[in-house]
């Protein structure tokens, strides 16, 4: 009875232990695939989010631009497939490797984009302004690129890959955009060698491998992923690390001593299930911590932001907070001079930087690119916060140091609201937080500005006498 016991127990719990690690390597999997996804179209932001951009590639057609736009998106990123498809439905320009070919023709060539661009335009409609002279774009600081981007899996030149795709929109207001359907920037990533060891870098999978292009399934764990249409366009698989980690040659060999030693068996029996749960519990928290955690600066991402945000709202009126919106200038230039490692090593000094000036009643979260948000708890004192904004601007005037014996110097511009006076909702902070911001760039960059600040300065506006005619 004791031995029959012991199998069952085994059993379950080998069992068990199996299938937690699976599924939390299927969750791991999936977060990691959607920030590869959400990666492809902020590294298109550079071009597809520019006045110049929407001038010579959407008001005009200017064919060396296309070319130098996709070859910067090629060399900096290993972009494998870049596509400009018009408002009317034709490709412009298309790349193969490093060559990027001018042509036009229509999508219904390619099966897949129709769908892929229909999707898009309806994103368009719902993000669209009218503005004097045309049209702009809601703006893209603090979105997720699901708010105005298409993104997903494709087969391109018969090749499954990851795509992203957005409309070329202004940036700066400068120009704007005619009536009519979007242009489209598309990029893509094909599902080869180099995109699995790019995804299994973050994963550590064993084994890890595409059923799509001449990749044996492993028979463990698996993901199928699909087109726009719903077709199947192959599936990811991986040897997941619980298999053949069975705790029967541990069990077998105690049940046959078990007339002699039935307490070390008991003993050996709960140490090995406390080893197990231990293990599963370390990787829970490792899911955890990356599911809340920008893998670059250790800071917490978009997902911790606005829980913490939603519960500080809560709290009001009784606990008032600031939401701090910063943006690092110039720090395009130190990518395009230095290359995209140089730019990783000033997004984890800045990182560092804003933490240890905001200390411990902020939480510190990088949002995208070379955004950072803030929540400051401390003080709601408007010199205090004054104090803190400019000491935010004045840790980013001091000289980056980067790996090659270079050195770079950048800017910040911060943007500040506070709850309750400002908003009492997060909708409202984060669009306010994101107006002081803007203030911010308009008055020169490397300075920061609070909301309340734009207020009074609306309402100065209003109580100016107004001159009568005639």
């Amino acid at each position: 009875m004791t031995s029959a016991s012991l199998l069952f127990v085994g059993f379950v719990a080998s069992q068990a232990s199996q299938q937690q690690a699976v599924a939390n390597e299927e969750r791991l999997f999936r977060n990691a695939l959607a920030h590869h996804l959400r990666a492809i179209v902020r590294e298109q932001i550079a071009i597809a989010s520019s006045d110049v951009s929407v001038q010579k590639l959407v008001r005009t057609f200017d064919p060396d631009y296309a070319r130098l736009s996709f070859d910067t998106l090629w060399t900096t990123y290993r972009h494998s497939k870049l596509l400009l498809i018009s408002g009317d439905g034709d490709v412009l320009a298309e790349t193969f490797k490093d060559y990027t070919h001018i042509i036009k023709r229509p999508i219904a060539e390619t099966p897949g984009l129709a769908q892929i661009v229909e999707k898009l335009q309806d994103l368009y409609r719902r993000n669209r302004v009218r503005v004097p002279g045309g049209f702009g774009h809601r703006s893209l600081q603090g979105l997720d690129p699901s708010e105005y981007a298409v993104m997903g899996f494709v087969r391109i030149d018969g090749k499954p890959a990851l795509f992203g795709a957005m409309p070329i929109v202004p940036d700066a207001y400068r120009t704007t955009l005619p009536d009519g359907p979007p242009t489209v920037l598309l990029s893509a990533h094909y599902i080869d060698e180099f995109q699995l060891r790019q995804l299994n870098d973050q994963l550590n999978f064993s084994e890890f491998g595409f059923s799509g292009f001449e990749t044996s399934a492993s028979g463990g764990p698996s993901h199928t992923i699909y087109d726009q249409s719903g077709n199947p366009l192959g599936t990811f698989n991986w040897k997941s690390k619980t298999v053949g980690d069975s705790i029967w040659p541990t069990i077998v060999p105690v049940i046959v001593l078990l007339s002699a030693a039935l307490g070390l068996l008991a003993f050996g029996i709960a140490w090995r299930i406390g080893q197990l749960t231990t293990s599963l519990q370390a990787s829970e928290r490792q899911n955890r911590y990356l599911a809340l955690h920008d893998t670059l600066s250790g800071l917490g991402n978009r997902l911790q932001f606005n829980r913490v945000l939603t519960s500080s709202v809560k709290s009001l009126p009784g606990k008032p907070f600031s939401v701090i919106h910063c943006d690092l200038d110039e720090f395009k230039a130190v990518n395009d001079t230095y290359g995209h490692a140089a730019g990783d090593t000033v997004i984890r000094i800045m990182a560092e930087r804003l933490t240890k000036v905001v200390g411990t009643p902020g939480l510190v979260c990088r949002i995208g690119g070379d955004e950072f948000m803030v929540i400051y708890r401390g003080s709601a004192d408007r010199a205090d916060l004054e104090a803190l904004c400019d000491a935010l601007v004045a840790c980013a005037a001091d000289p980056i140091d980067l790996p090659e014996g270079h050195a770079v110097r950048i800017g910040l511009s911060v943007g500040l609201a506070t709850a309750p006076q400002d908003g009492t909702t997060r909708e409202d902070l984060v669009a306010k937080s994101d107006a002081a911001l803007y203030r911010s760039k308009n008055l020169g960059r490397n300075m920061y500005s609070l909301y309340c600040e734009l207020a009074e300065e609306d309402a100065a506006k209003a109580r100016q006498p107004q001159r009568l005619s005639g």
